[in-house]
């Protein structure tokens, strides 16, 4: 008999073709069947007698269909790690991405740093050239409306070019000198801030020459009173030494013009 005459056979008996559908859906065929059949004259039916055996010759065919439920489970299982495992590799390549364009912006801005920090050195150093005008100009503008109201022929501008131009004349350097000098002798701080001012404005002098012109005269207190170089302002007292400098004097091309203003 020929491979095709027993399938043939197997389709058309009907108790063989149940048998194998049961055996697929899980069912033992045997049990089934003799579950089935009313017990004849007394005698149990196969499937008593298979109810109270104890062997196992169906075991093997119950073990088959167990295996393949766990097969499937595991296949199932397989697929949703395997789902799980896909998505978490996703989650890890947008990661990187995102971790990669943070990095690329961080060097943007570390850059963007970099430059706005240059540029405020820069900033820096433009400032400190100007820092001393800023300072005489402030110094200005904290004497007395009096004070400068008498100054107004020394600064005929307020702006910083007018500052500048005016201060640095040589009659102004003169002028300014003198006003502090009445300053001093009427009791005025403001001679302090005049004092300032000279010096600064000195200073600026000197930058047009190759060697500088005018020189100040600096006595520090403590120091001897020294008649050539120093006046005292409290007529009719002598003084060993010197307690205080109200207007520092000067000279020009070593000449001195105007002794220091001490106490």
């Amino acid at each position: 008999m020929d491979w095709d005459s027993i399938r043939q056979f197997i389709l058309e008996d009907r108790e063989i073709k149940e048998y194998f559908l049961l055996l697929a859906g899980g069912e033992n065929p045997l049990q089934a069947e003799c579950d089935r059949r009313e017990p004849f004259y007394g005698i149990p039916s196969p499937g008593a007698a298979y109810k109270n055996s104890q062997t196992s010759a169906y075991v093997p065919e119950m073990s088959v269909a167990a295996s393949g439920a766990e097969d499937v489970m595991a296949e199932k299982s397989i697929k949703a790690l395997n789902a799980e495992i896909t998505a978490l590799r996703q989650e890890l390549k947008d990661a990187r991405q995102h971790g990669e364009a943070l990095e690329a912006e961080i060097s943007s801005l570390r850059q963007e740093m970099l430059s706005s920090q240059e540029k405020l050195r820069d900033a820096d150093k433009k400032l400190s050239d100007f820092e001393p005008l800023i300072r005489a100009m402030e110094l200005y503008g904290s004497l007395g409306e009096k004070s400068r109201e008498a100054m107004k022929n020394i600064f005929r501008s307020s702006s910083p070019d007018g500052f500048l131009s005016c201060g640095v004349q040589k009659n102004s350097l003169s002028n300014l000198w003198d006003y502090g000098r009445t300053l001093a002798a009427d009791g005025s701080e403001d001679c302090l801030k005049i004092d300032g001012l000279f010096a600064y404005f000195v200073s600026l002098y000197n930058l047009t020459f190759d060697q500088p012109v005018y020189s100040l005269i600096e006595p520090q207190t403590g120091d001897r009173f020294d008649e050539d170089i120093h006046v005292c302002l409290t007529r009719g007292t002598r003084i060993p030494k010197i307690s205080g400098v109200l207007l520092r004097g000067y000279r020009v091309n070593g000449k001195t013009i105007n002794k220091a203003l001490v106490k």
